[in-house]
């Protein structure tokens, strides 16, 4: 049963938004924050299921020697190359992971109120994430079967354009981040790849673990964390290092036999396992981290420092997300503040400057995934074990539940788009679920579509330019809805 709360009057400090349905905790009773001292990070999550990993690596003798940790102060690591430059390098589709730098999860152009299912496609092995799109007629998918494992489709009829077997099984723990050239980058738990729109290799880079999906930075350049914890800033042109690798812990080593099934909840086996969020107004960036032998995961912010020797700060830690976390960090559009949820239930907000806690809202489930945040402010958890569909507006110092569907569960990304329009998808039997379209300013259902088979669950919902809605699923099937005409 969908429930409105009534308006309440804000605080004089609160933003102008909606209504009340439930308190928020105290800041002092949030998240625990902490300076910086020690940069010995930690994280949490990922909705992602990943296949074991493939190959063993660690930091050779020769390059540990070149690699300082992270000290107790905001520590320095000098770039090679030395101007500063301001590159939007952003495609013009929905070109990352969680569709942005800021990882909204949100389409700027309105979204449709009416669709019907355009194609279906089925692939060898599982989707873990959600498609990235060009924006000009090409969609892009990873997978963890057997041969191709980077597929590029026409979104017209979902046909192969054309694919790629160069990548190994762990690049389906990554979305493709695609420029504006239409180049596309994707890591796989042994290196990072780039590719040319025709899917021919531009240049490799051999890395240390699995990037959970790249950014960009402000001046352009590649920037990834990988599960193990090292960051890396590459030339996106060339491929060739901005910055030495920056371990997060001591001597940095992947072993496949581990495997990475922690990754799927940010637990302490998988440091860092979400992507990290971006301000391209100022270079800092924020992730989750599990410190090695830390009793719960936190979250960091870093800025990237431009000038004649570019460099990384460390800024602050805010180190208490209660069990880990699924949810990426999400940056709200005026940059102030951070977003996330915890593997206990709440909804987290952060002030982005400082790393102190605003408040917590108790949603009163595990989310497994990252919120969808408009630039109004509107955010919806991801979805997760009989978990309600509901909506959250931030007012100032407490998170408010505007809206609320109990009746109906949750368990994919509640991706957002313009116009006022969220794609939810839900539980309807034994495996099977519905696409929803539904007004985020009431939560009503203004159309409700099938998909196809039994999809278990589905990993990350994407809209294209055109208003197709895509909808991926843990069984290796991705199912594309078009506006209805």
């Amino acid at each position: 049963m969908l429930t409105i709360s009534s308006p309440q009057p804000a605080s004089p400090d609160a933003r102008p938004i909606a209504a009340t349905d439930a308190m928020a905790l105290s800041a002092s009773s949030a998240l625990q924050f902490v300076t910086l001292p020690q940069l010995a990070i930690h994280s949490a999550t990922t909705t992602q299921l990943y296949p074991r990993f493939m190959k063993t690596g660690q930091f050779s003798p020769r390059r540990k020697a070149g690699y300082a940790l992270l000290a107790p102060l905001a520590l320095i690591f000098v770039l090679p190359s030395a101007a500063a430059r301001q590159d939007d390098a952003y495609g013009p589709g929905w070109s990352a992971v969680h569709a942005d730098a800021a990882n909204s999860d949100y389409h700027p152009r309105p979204g449709p109120s009416d669709l019907t299912l355009g194609w279906s496609r089925s692939f060898d092995g599982m989707i873990n994430l959600g498609p990235t799109s060009d924006g000009k007629g090409r969609v892009y998918v990873t997978t963890s079967g057997t041969g191709c494992r980077l597929h590029a489709l026409d979104r017209a009829t979902g046909k192969t354009i054309w694919c790629s077997d160069t990548v190994g099984r762990l690049a389906v723990s990554s979305a493709p981040l695609l420029d504006r050239q239409g180049r596309l980058y994707l890591g796989d738990g042994s290196a990072m790849r780039s590719f040319d729109s025709d899917g021919k290799l531009l240049w490799s880079y051999p890395i240390i673990g699995a990037p959970l999906s790249a950014q960009f930075t402000p001046a352009g350049d590649l920037f990834f964390i990988t599960h193990v914890g090292v960051i890396y800033i590459l030339d996106r042109a060339t491929g060739k290092e901005r910055i030495a690798p920056y371990p997060l812990v001591p001597d940095p080593k992947f072993d496949p036999s581990e495997g990475a099934i922690a990754c799927m909840r940010g637990l302490p086996e998988c440091p860092s396992a979400n992507t990290p969020a971006i301000d391209l107004r100022n270079g800092r960036f924020y992730f989750t981290f599990w410190a090695p032998g830390k009793p719960a995961a936190g979250i960091r912010a870093m800025r990237i420092m431009p000038g004649p020797a570019p460099r990384l700060v460390a800024e602050w830690t805010n180190d208490n997300l209660p069990g880990g976390s699924a949810s990426s960090p999400d940056l709200s559009a005026d940059g102030k503040r951070l977003y996330l949820t915890d593997n206990e239930g709440s909804l987290h907000a952060l002030d982005a400057r400082t790393g102190k806690s605003i408040w917590a809202l108790p949603i009163g489930y595990g989310s497994g995934g990252s919120v969808s945040l408009s630039p109004q402010g509107l955010i919806i958890p991801a979805g997760g074990k009989d978990a309600p569909l509901l909506a959250i507006e931030d007012r100032g110092r407490r998170g408010i539940v505007v809206w609320k569907d109990a009746a109906l569960n949750n368990f994919g990304v509640a991706t957002q788009a313009a116009g006022h329009r969220a794609y939810p998808t839900v539980v309807t039997g034994r495996g099977t679920a519905d696409l929803l379209v539904v007004d985020t300013r009431s939560g009503k259902i203004l159309d409700r579509e099938k998909i196809p088979g039994k999809p278990l669950f589905t990993v990350g919902t994407t809209l294209d330019q055109d208003g197709t809605v895509y909808v991926p699923t843990i069984r290796g099937e991705l199912h594309a809805f078009r506006p209805a005409r």
